[in-house]
C-alpha cells in the first residue's frame, strides 16, 4: 500500500513569466493543484526539498500535500517537467484524490538479476518501463520488481508476466514488452576471424583440387 508522503508548499497568486523565473531562481518550484470540486490552485514548492522526496519515495503514489500549513489534502503526481540538460524539475502537478474512488495511474516497473544473464552470455534489452493501472489511490504500488535471473538466451518478458497485487486491475496491453534476452551478435573482429577460416578451407579444397589433376 502506497505510504501518503508529506510535501509543503505555499499558494503563488503572480503567474507572469518574470515572476516565474524569479521563483526559480530563489529555489523554488511552480506547481498547479487541480481535481474534480476544487478550482485550479497554483503552488510553489522548495526545490530541494522536492527533490529530495521524489529521490526517496519516488514520484508515484499518495502524497498529502499541505498547502499553507493546512491539513493535508490527498493527491497524486500527474505530470512532472524538467530542465532538458539539468534535469532540475521546473513544474510539477497534482492531482486530488479521493481515497474511496479509483483512479489510472502509472507505476514504473524495476528490473533486476540482469547479472546472472550476463554470465549466460546473453544481452537483456528492455522495453517498457512503466505501465498504465486503475485502482483506489491508496494501492498503488511504489514499483513493480520483476526478477529476469532464470531466465535463458531468447526468453521474453510481458507486462502479463508482472505481478501485481490483486486490487490493481492492468490497462496496459497485456502483450506490451518489458525485457527480451537476446544472443550476443558478432563484432567485426568476429566476422573477419570467421570469414579467414571459411577462406582457408576453400584454399585448402582449391589445392587439393589441382593436386589431384
Amino acid at each position: 500500500m502506497a505510504q501518503a508522503e508529506k510535501i509543503s508548499c505555499q499558494k503563488r497568486d503572480i503567474k507572469t513569466k518574470g515572476y516565474l523565473n524569479e521563483l526559480k531562481r530563489s529555489g523554488f518550484v511552480p506547481g498547479t493543484l487541480y481535481g474534480k470540486g476544487i478550482e485550479n490552485q497554483a503552488i510553489s514548492l522548495v526545490s530541494k526539498q522536492l527533490s529530495r522526496i521524489f529521490q526517496v519515495h519516488g514520484s508515484r503514489g499518495l502524497f498529502s500535500l499541505e498547502i499553507d500549513g493546512d491539513s493535508g489534502l490527498m493527491v497524486v503526481v500527474r505530470e512532472i517537467q524538467r530542465n532538458p540538460i539539468t534535469g532540475q524539475i521546473t513544474h510539477v502537478d497534482f492531482w486530488k484524490v479521493r481515497l474511496d474512488e479509483k483512479i489510472n495511474s502509472t507505476v514504473g516497473i524495476s528490473i533486476v538479476g540482469e547479472e546472472e544473464i550476463m554470465k549466460k552470455g546473453g544481452i537483456l534489452q528492455t522495453g517498457t518501463k512503466e505501465i498504465e493501472i486503475y485502482c483506489l489511490p491508496q494501492d498503488i504500488p511504489e514499483t513493480l520488481v520483476y526478477d529476469i535471473a532464470a531466465l535463458e538466451i531468447g526468453d521474453k518478458v510481458t507486462v502479463a508476466d508482472l505481478q501485481v497485487p490483486q486490487e490493481v486491475e492492468i490497462v496496459t496491453d497485456l502483450d506490451t514488452m518489458v525485457a527480451t534476452v537476446l544472443a550476443p551478435t558478432l563484432t567485426t573482429e568476429d566476422e573477419e576471424v570467421e570469414g579467414e577460416v571459411e577462406g582457408e578451407g576453400t584454399e585448402a579444397e582449391e589445392t587439393e583440387a589441382t593436386e589431384g589433376v
